[in-house]
């Protein structure tokens, strides 16, 4: 007779991945940090850069800077935040970490996409790329706390 888990059904051999409040905070901060991290490069870029060049008045890269940190923060912490403990959720029976990565580029990607598309900013397929870096940066905060997941077997065991 087999003993331990080898005996109970592949069904019931159930587990779960779980993060605790510390990992699920880290990873979002991670995410976070690079996203508005990146937004700022390229406001500054974009902006800051040419006025320094042309020599006019670069004050308002300033409030545009101070914007894309306020935006930012709070979209990630309305929309990124439900959107990462949500997919955390549905996530919990897949043990393989690189599935948890993957998704988490995927979905958050799309679900911007929509959202930016709904906002107005356009359904053409080539604004993939932009709302990318959402995803990229939810992917990398995911991979950042890989290995601060809980997994627990929910196996129901026989009395």
């Amino acid at each position: 007779m087999a003993s331990g888990n080898a005996a109970q059904p592949h069904a019931a051999q159930s587990h779960r991945v779980f993060l605790d409040a510390y990992a699920f905070i880290k990873g979002w901060l991670i995410a976070t940090s690079l996203w508005v991290g990146v937004l700022l490069l390229l406001v500054a870029a974009g902006y800051g850069v040419p006025a320094a060049r042309d020599g006019t008045d670069a004050g308002h890269v300033w409030g545009l800077l101070g914007m894309v940190i306020f935006y930012g923060l709070g979209v990630s912490l309305v929309f990124a935040a439900p959107l990462a403990w949500v997919l955390a959720y549905l996530l919990r029976p897949v043990r393989n970490q690189w599935i948890h990565i993957g998704a988490f580029f995927v979905v958050p990607t799309l679900v911007f996409w929509l959202l930016g598309s709904v906002l107005g900013f356009g359904w053409q397929p080539w604004l993939l790329i932009p709302w990318a870096t959402v995803g990229a940066a939810a992917a990398i905060g995911r991979w950042a706390i890989r290995k601060d997941v809980v997994v627990s077997n929910s196996a129901a065991r026989p009395s």
